[in-house]
């Protein structure tokens, strides 16, 4: 996996200060976290995981890296963020099976649903949900529910449990794991349909 750069550290760190409530940190996710998120889905599957919030490709590239197999649809709001994530995969390649948007998550699932895209069996989203209003929270989370099929699996991650409610009241399970090693500590939330 290719380091990040300095530019790619900095545009992140800065976009994390301009728009906290969008980037939810001023570090990109480290490997403990991106770990513990992409554990779930087996090194062998071969269908779409969607990720929302990609911001640079920390995450993507590990997940396209163990999943060889997979196709990976990454969503990331901010267009600075979303183009150090093309380009971070441009530079491993991955064979056309990784793209990044950047659009909202609500934009995007909307459109998926809207050309009858298949249910998915994965989404992995580090969209800081602390920093979006109620109604919009809740718009999100049904959104990514309509978007699972049954026993589909959505992977958050949070620095609190604040919403830890909101997801609970969608899903059929729901499984937090906190991240101490992460900067800073996170909570995982594993929610199925």
């Amino acid at each position: 996996m290719i380091p990040q750069t300095l530019k790619t550290r900095l545009d992140f760190f800065w976009a994390g200060l301009a728009k906290h409530w969008q980037t939810g940190g001023l570090v990109p996710s480290q490997r403990f976290l991106i770990d513990r998120m992409i554990a779930p889905v087996p090194e062998d599957y071969r269908g779409e995981v969607l990720e929302l919030g990609s911001g640079t490709g920390a995450l993507t590239l590990r997940l396209a890296a163990r999943c060889p197999r997979a196709r990976v649809l990454a969503c990331e709001i901010n267009p600075v963020l979303a183009s150090h994530g093309r380009d971070n995969v441009a530079r491993v390649g991955h064979n056309g099976r990784v793209e990044v948007v950047s659009t909202s998550a609500q934009t995007l699932l909307a459109s998926m649903r809207e050309r009858g895209a298949g249910k998915l069996d994965f989404v992995i989203s580090g969209i800081p949900l602390g920093g979006l209003r109620g109604a919009k929270v809740r718009s999100l989370l049904d959104a990514i529910h309509q978007s699972l099929r049954v026993g589909g699996l959505y992977v958050q991650f949070q620095h609190s449990l604040l919403d830890r409610g909101k997801i609970k009241a969608r899903f059929a399970t729901l499984r937090t794991v906190p991240v101490f090693l992460n900067l800073p500590p996170a909570v995982v939330y594993y929610a199925r349909k």
